[in-house]
């Protein structure tokens, strides 16, 4: 969000300098170069009218049109011979013109209310007047001009004032010249600016997006891996894996804390060899030490829970890489039943085994009396059949007359069944 309003004040900026540079050449720049212009010629026009001054002034005698000194008259014909000068007159202090280059307008009065101000405030004044604009005096400019007044003054008492008109066309076309060119620099820069901007910023923006949509990724993957890592039902630490921290708990899920009977908080404020017996601490720094070096690592050990008592477990631990980090990724499952179904398998099998050994005994060739059925066993003796196979299984014996034996011993009865038809 940051970023994208950034991206918009980028882009602004240069937008908003193409608007200024115009404005700003116009109504800051060319004024002030105006000034300028207006500043010098005013500063011309007082030296001027203080040599002309120097020759004019008889402290004795008023101004008058006819005694102007001749040194006076010299210097004004060679004056009139600079086309800068539009026109040149000389006022006494009644307002009357006393001198101008233009002949007719000698012995005019000048009674307007600017006269008797510029007069009466003292000192040099000027201003600018436009082409085909009015001065002061109500006439029309022919051209650009700066209309300076510059008192007539000896040993301080003002005698009349000079007003002066220079032409300055020349330089304000020179000065409109160098204002289009630089107004044309300037935009030709801005425009440059804004392209390159744009440009720029378009790339900014597509890159904010890849990275925004990596980060959206990013933040999916670890929510989805989080998840995976809180919920997994086998215990899993992360532990530091360089360094004076190697075998530090980094992370623990809550299958671990369970495990062990700690939080996740106590869990990661401890490292793996405090949940070690004492001898697999020893060999820890080994085995991290190999994992390091890209062995993946199974076994099963014994880990020491909280209440003291030791539980196995099965440990697969590998490397893990985060950037230029290398940590022992750890998974832990708790084989206690695991353990206890082996041992009961184990003594089933035990117990198999014994049955089956004594099973084998009755295998093979047994030596039997051929008349009284005894069987000789592995010591030489001779027992009763019947006894020889209770010893050597789990067989209990009944007794009773098979039909052969009964007709040998008992014919009598055997006789008697037959008359009877009696089984």
């Amino acid at each position: 969000m940051v970023e994208s309003r950034f991206l918009k004040i980028v882009l602004v900026v240069p937008v908003v300098a193409i608007v200024l540079f115009p404005l700003y050449a116009a109504f800051i720049a060319y004024p002030s170069f105006e000034k300028i212009i207006s500043e010098n010629t005013s500063r011309e026009a007082i030296r001027l009218a203080t040599i002309l001054s120097s020759v004019l002034i008889d402290e004795k005698v008023e101004l008058r049109a006819d005694r102007l000194p001749k040194a006076f008259l010299k210097h004004v014909q060679q004056l009139r011979d600079d086309a800068r000068i539009l026109k040149l007159r000389i006022f006494n202090l009644s307002g009357t013109i006393v001198y101008s280059t233009d002949p007719g307008e000698v012995g005019r009065l000048n009674d307007e209310d600017y006269f008797q101000r510029i007069v009466a405030a003292g000192g040099s004044s000027a201003r600018q007047v436009s082409k085909d604009a009015r001065s002061l005096e109500n006439q029309v400019m022919p051209a650009d001009a700066v209309e300076t007044y510059v008192p007539i003054e000896n040993e301080g008492r003002v005698m009349g004032v000079f007003e002066i008109y220079y032409d300055v066309s020349a330089e304000k076309a020179r000065l409109r010249a160098f204002t289009r060119r630089s107004m044309g620099v300037l935009f030709g820069l801005a425009v440059i600016m804004l392209v390159s901007v744009f440009l720029s910023n378009q790339k900014a923006r597509r890159m904010l997006e890849e990275r925004k949509s990596m980060e959206d990724h990013l933040a999916e993957s670890e929510k989805r891996y989080r998840t995976l890592f809180e919920n997994a039902g086998d215990a899993i630490f992360v532990l530091e894996g360089e360094g004076t921290g190697a075998g530090r708990i980094v992370a623990a899920n809550k299958a671990a804390a369970a495990m062990h009977g700690y939080t996740v908080e106590e869990l990661t404020a401890m490292r793996i060899t405090d949940l070690d017996t004492p001898e697999m601490a020893v060999k820890a720094p080994d085995v991290i030490g190999r994992i390091m070096m890209g062995e993946r690592v199974k076994m099963e050990i014994f880990h020491r829970r909280k209440d003291g008592t030791l539980i196995p477990v099965e440990v697969n631990a590998g490397l893990l890489e985060l950037g230029a980090k290398k940590y022992v990724l750890t998974f832990e499952r708790d084989i206690t039943a695991r353990r206890r179904t082996e041992q009961v398998r184990e003594n089933l099998l035990k117990d198999l085994q014994e049955a089956f050994d004594n099973i084998k005994t009755l295998k093979g060739m047994l030596p039997i009396c051929a008349s009284c059925k005894k069987i000789r066993d592995d010591k030489g003796y001779w027992n009763q059949i019947e006894e020889y196979i209770g010893t050597h299984t789990e067989a209990e014996f009944t007794h009773g007359l098979c039909p052969d034996c009964a007709r040998k011993l008992y014919p009598q009865m055997h006789t008697r069944d037959l008359k009877t038809n009696k089984p």
